[in-house]
């Protein structure tokens, strides 16, 4: 019998909706064995679940798994209709996510041609359906086959250098393009029914689109357009309610022609609540509901959540360039965040629960923006709506990404039926501030040499970048502008200058890899500080426990095959290896190379997003690359794979949080700025004392302050140079502290030497466990300055309130653990060190 999973009351009018839940079989072509198949799934996770491969992610076996993409295969169910949904003049069958190029039959009659992963593919089967053993079946085609004609007929060669394969057809696949691999991921090309199947059923009308729109906002009253799409298959009249969180807004009757109807109403929402980002205020939600109703009984409803809010994207002309900054509500908010890529490469691996938890990670260390970044998916419905409720807004490109694509009729009319179809589907979402249509495309053509490495001729050329300009500004702004018309486009991030960085910098947004792939200093980010930062960033290794997961105990070396084959990065390792000898003593056991790799990120990131917030209101946003992975990597994420956060993202809690002390220490001169986010001004204690290692005070120095609103400002410079040349820089530091009623709202500590330089001493650090409300909690004091303790708890559950910390000469800190857990367990395997003990865990750590 099928488990139907219903989502509306079963009544002789009501539209049904049921999640297809069968059991599915699949096979490879022109094979006869078939096989047990999850579904929503992709063929590499049937595969593995099996036994007929090995784990993907493990060792070397991204490689051995190529032959999968060249195939063809085959899925297959049989299914049942009730007698209720039987019983209506419509029954439809909608697959939301089709991966790729799939050939959908129903009792051996095909139903669907699909050709987009981001599309939803629907037909109108009741001809062809019977009350009981429907067979319906699903023919998968390879990617690299189905392509391999249109790469061929193509005179010139159309760039795509992270598509790691010799024929380069994934610009021609409307398909995620990480699956081709990146320089962060692998490739596998898969192909599966990645989205669930519906069955919808309807008599005579159902509405196929509700839309709310904002019109004006005040303090006293919102406008509001709600915008109704209904079908109907015959001319006729149907009453129409309007609900905001159960209160009828409106009733009114419409007169239905056959086919499409749309009607649009007004609404007022006095007094309204706003809708703010994280740590602003609350992201309030409106609930709205629309029905139809036939003969007083509802036929149809739709029901969606709504922010109040305004929206701009302000680009101002001014004695530099232009500004590029987000004012939200009125007022400037600058931007704190990161780019996101797809949570795995097998997407329906992705459940609820790491959704939330990765949207908490944000939100926790007081982002308040991610951009989903082009080369991946536009977002299940859930993480949207997470965003929405968290107060996370959200840059959405368009997926294209790194290459240059075809511009033929087909491949148009393709995309921009990918683009009406993802932009209706969330507009509706607060979340949602603004819209881009690729990712470094623009940049690419200008400044990437592609017309001398693929020889281009100048109608070659003419042809690309013409066949770019009918993507980017003719059919994505067209499309935003009549669908989504009350947000912003941007055709392309970064929207370069074609004269480089200087020029970049100047106006729009920048991606700076200056640091890491130029492989300048950490302090060329203090240098080149755009308008908006929207990419930029240095890798680390991932947790040692995440590194175990896909190596073999023989592996666990630098480097190792299996080690190199997990950072995508041509240079990768060399490239940690060359920066960590500039700053840290490098260790020679992977362990220990694994935290100091994640120091050396932490730092460099710590430098990078205190100028970008020292310089604004010059630049008003901060997005680096990137939050998470797709798979156990060495990358530039700040949290791995299994959700476990690295030195850099427990760095972020300060570095985002809302006010910011940020000291520099530049020829001579010490300089301190203070930035806040806070929307008032608010009276402060700045606290900074110049100490040893050990805890003596060379020099301190307090004073209140009047801290500015939503602001960075400069609030010491001091030529510092006397007091210091008395002492050793190597032995020596300066520790801040900003009080709010005696509260600590930032600290930080600067150094006058590298890290590798500082002589810091032993220390002994002695920690005891305690417990609370069920929470596991360490707490932890040094006798002597202890650079970056790590908490060493080899467990995926979760994450601590703080780690990578520095602890002053005596302080005491507790740090939790933010999960239920054992005592004794914890007791058992829990290790601590800080840096001076980095070779080996430390036999001087005392429980207490």
């Amino acid at each position: 019998m099928i488990n139907y999973n219903c989502s509306n009351n079963l009544n002789h009018t009501k539209l049904i909706t049921k999640e297809l839940k069968t059991s599915w079989q699949f096979k490879k072509l022109p094979d006869k064995n078939w096989y047990p198949a999850n579904v929503p799934g992709t063929i590499h996770t049937d595969l593995f679940s099996n036994k007929l491969i090995p784990d993907p992610f493990y060792g070397l076996n991204e490689q051995k798994l190529k032959w999968v993409e060249d195939e063809t295969w085959q899925y297959k169910t049989e299914f049942d209709i009730d007698e209720n949904t039987f019983s209506k003049k419509h029954i439809e069958l909608n697959f939301k996510g089709l991966d790729t190029y799939a050939e959908v039959s129903l009792n051996d009659s095909l139903i669907i041609s699909a050709n987009n992963m981001f599309r939803s593919w629907n037909a109108d089967c009741k001809n062809l359906l019977k009350k009981s053993g429907n067979k319906l079946e699903i023919l998968f085609r390879s990617p690299m086959k189905v392509n391999k004609a249109r790469l061929d007929s193509l005179t010139y060669h159309l760039p795509a250098g992270n598509d790691r394969s010799d024929k380069k057809v994934s610009v021609f696949a409307r398909k995620a393009p990480y699956h081709f691999g990146w320089d962060w991921g692998p490739r596998f090309v898969t192909a599966g029914i990645w989205k669930p199947i519906e069955i919808i059923a309807w008599n005579s009308a159902k509405i196929s689109d509700f839309q709310l729109y904002q019109i004006d906002v005040t303090k006293k009253q919102a406008v509001l357009k709600a915008t109704i799409e209904i079908e109907s298959d015959k001319n006729k009249i149907v009453d129409y309610k309007l609900f905001s969180n159960d209160i009828l807004l409106l009733k009114k009757k419409f007169t239905l022609q056959a086919g499409i109807n749309n009607f649009e109403n007004e609404i007022i929402i006095d007094n309204p609540e706003l809708w703010w980002t994280n740590g602003l205020g609350e992201a309030h939600l409106y609930n709205f509901s629309s029905e139809i109703l036939e003969n007083e009984t509802v036929i149809d409803s739709k029901a969606t959540r709504f922010g109040i809010r305004t929206i701009e994207i302000v680009q101002q002309a001014d004695s530099i360039g232009k500004s590029f900054y987000i004012k939200l509500n009125g007022i400037p908010i600058f931007m704190k965040g990161a780019n996101y890529i797809p949570q795995d490469n097998f997407l329906p691996h992705v459940s609820d629960k790491k959704y939330k938890e990765l949207i908490l990670s944000a939100k926790n260390v007081n982002m308040n923006m991610l951009r989903i970044w082009g080369g991946g998916i536009y977002e299940n419905d859930i993480f949207y709506d997470l965003c929405d409720e968290n107060g996370i807004l959200i840059w959405q490109d368009f997926m294209f990404a790194c290459s240059m694509y075809p511009g033929d009729s087909a491949f148009l009319y393709n995309v921009e039926q990918e683009a009406i179809e993802n932009v209706k589907r969330i507009r509706n979402h607060p979340s949602i501030a603004l819209w881009c249509g690729n990712n470094e495309m623009q940049v690419a053509w200008e400044r990437w040499g592609y017309q001398k490495a693929f020889a281009y001729s100048e109608p070659d050329s003419a042809k690309i970048y013409t066949d770019y300009l009918k993507v980017f500004h003719d059919i994505l702004p067209k499309t935003v502008n009549k669908l989504d018309s009350g947000r912003f486009y941007w055709p392309s991030s970064p929207n370069s200058a074609p004269s480089g960085w200087e020029e970049e910098a100047k106006s729009g947004d920048m991606h700076y890899w200056g640091v890491w792939w130029g492989k300048e200093d950490f302090s060329a980010y203090e240098k080149y500080v755009g308008r908006f930062m929207s990419e930029y960033g240095f890798q680390s290794l991932p947790l040692f426990s995440t590194v175990e997961s896909f190596s073999a105990d023989s592996d666990l070396y630098l480097v190792s095959p299996v080690l190199k084959s997990h950072n995508k990065h041509p240079i990768g390792f060399e490239t940690i290896d060359e920066y960590m000898r500039r700053d840290y003593k490098r260790p020679a056991d992977l362990n220990n190379y694994v935290y100091v790799s994640q120091l050396l990120q932490a730092e460099g990131m710590k430098t990078a997003i205190e100028a970008h917030r020292r310089a604004m209101p010059h630049c008003m946003g901060t997005l680096y690359w990137q939050i998470n992975d797709c798979w156990p990597v060495a990358s530039w994420s700040s949290i791995d794979y299994y959700g476990k956060w690295k030195a850099f993202h427990y760095y972020l809690r300060k570095l985002y949080a809302p006010v910011l002390v940020s000291p520099v220490y530049e020829g001579g001169m010490l300089k301190v700025y203070l930035v806040s986010d806070y929307l008032e001004n608010k009276n402060v204690n700045v606290t900074m004392t110049l100490m040893d290692f050990y805890g003596n005070v060379i020099w301190d120095f307090e004073k209140g302050h009047s801290m500015g609103k939503n602001s960075s400002e400069l609030i010491y410079s001091q030529n510092f140079e006397k007091i210091l040349e008395k002492h050793d820089k190597n032995k020596i530091f300066i520790h801040l502290e900003i009080l709010e009623n005696n509260e600590i709202r930032a600290e930080n500590n600067l150094f006058f030497a590298k890290v590798k330089d500082l002589v810091l001493p032993k220390s002994e650090i002695q920690y005891n466990t305690i417990k609370k409300d069920g929470k596991l909690g360490v707490k932890i004091i040094s006798d002597v300055f202890a650079k970056n303790i790590f908490i060493d708890y080899p467990d995926d559950k979760g994450n601590f309130s703080d780690n990578y910390f520095d602890l002053l000469p005596g302080e005491v800190k507790i740090i939790w653990f933010d999960i239920d857990g054992a005592e004794n367990e914890f007791k058992k395997r829990v290790k601590i060190k800080s840096l001076i003990e980095r070779f080996n865990y430390p036999n001087l750590n005392k429980q207490k």
